[in-house]
């Protein structure tokens, strides 16, 4: 008998090793339906069951006869350092991604959010195909990793739906700056409407009617004033007198008033040529581009020269020098998706030879304005 309970133990002893854990990568919201020429927003989560990460690597793929991808937001991503920022192909319904997180990451965090176009009905295809993901211990040992399946379908249009438009936020694919929003539906006589403004793309109306009273109004107006960031949804339900509520339409807003936070950028020197590397960070839309300008400062004809911003050169980390001398200020921008910019200007440093410069056109400029004076006082 002891025997017997001893091997039992044994082999549960060796069972318990097997049972790993694994770190979840899916899309939310799940399993949703969406209309025939809407777009959506789908966002990428990683969730890492209690581990450490520093590293997540994967492609997303989508069923593009069905879905056309329009743009990607990072703003707000757990991920800080992109090997390589999500790249879409629409051609090949794909969208592929790698990045680090410095010091790890423990928890479930967002990676990015996907706006998609849904062009024709059926299945959007969604699942994750060569997903790496890699814990924080200093070996870069791989994590299992669990797909969680996504059953989105896109599916006719609903007629007679509410049309709602926004004069504030006028193309709901496009984020804004404006945090006060406005927006539009026609009123038809007899008719009850619901409303809910909500950052949930999944919330419903109530069933009371919130109707202005008195005489018919053709255009009923909402206006919200002094927004925080983030991305809004306006869902409206109508019912006729006696008759059940209708579903829903949906108006997103997208508003980011706030520009590129942490601007860093520095020259560093790769294989014996002078690069500029610089990084932002934008919690909510996220970085559209940086842009770049060399500014001379040691010739003569440059010392006054104003920034243009026509000359500013759209530019990826590391951007290498035209100034190999570094005889040049260097202005670098952070442009967020709503248009919001920062800036810093890394000063040249100077040296004798444009210090002498500098002095003897000072010279020469003093002794000219004394000879104008003196030539002005024989002529009196």
């Amino acid at each position: 008998m002891q025997k017997i309970i001893v091997t039992i133990f044994s082999c549960l002893f060796l069972v318990v090793p097997f049972v790993v854990k694994s770190a979840d990568i899916f899309l939310i919201p799940q399993a949703f339906e969406y209309y025939k020429d809407n777009t959506f927003i789908k966002e990428v989560y990683l969730d890492t069951e209690d581990e450490n990460i520093n590293v997540v690597e994967s492609k997303i793929v989508f069923n593009f006869d069905v879905l056309e991808a329009v743009d990607v937001m990072t703003g707000n991503s757990i991920i800080k350092l992109w090997v390589e920022e999500p790249r879409i192909s629409n051609k090949e319904g794909k969208i592929k991604f790698s990045g680090g997180i410095p010091n790890g990451y423990k928890g479930n965090g967002l990676l990015f959010k996907i706006l998609f176009k849904a062009k024709n009905s059926g299945d959007c295809g969604f699942n994750f195909i060569s997903a790496s993901i890699y814990l924080n211990d200093g070996k870069a040992t791989k994590e299992n990793v669990d797909i969680i399946e996504d059953n989105c379908n896109i599916v006719e249009k609903l007629e007679n739906l509410i049309e709602v438009s926004s004069t504030s936020h006028p193309n709901e694919n496009k984020w804004y700056g404006d945090s006060n929003l406005s927006l539009q539906w026609d009123l038809i006589e007899n008719i009850d409407y619901s409303y809910l403004l909500s950052k949930d793309s999944l919330s419903i109306p109530d069933m009371i009617a919130n109707r202005p009273e008195g005489d018919l109004i053709w255009m009923d107006s909402m206006s919200y004033k002094g927004l925080d960031d983030g991305i809004y949804y306006f869902h409206l339900r109508q019912k006729k007198i006696d008759k059940k509520w209708s579903e829903k339409t949906t108006y997103r807003a997208m508003i980011d008033a706030r520009k590129p936070e942490k601007l860093f950028a520095q020259v560093e020197d790769i294989e014996g040529k002078k690069y500029l590397v610089f990084n932002a960070e934008d919690k909510t839309s996220g970085i559209e581009k940086y842009m770049i300008l060399e500014k001379p400062t040691k010739k003569i004809t440059d010392i006054f020269r104003k920034i243009d911003s026509k000359d500013l050169l759209i530019a990826v980390s590391p951007y290498l020098l035209e100034d190999q001398k570094l005889q040049s200020d260097i202005v670098i921008m952070a442009i967020d998706k709503a248009g919001n910019e920062s800036r810093i200007e890394i000063l040249a440093t100077e040296d004798d030879s444009s210090i002498l410069q500098f002095s003897v056109l000072l010279l020469a400029i003093i002794i000219l304005i004394i000879i104008i004076l003196i030539a002005k006082r024989k002529k009196k």
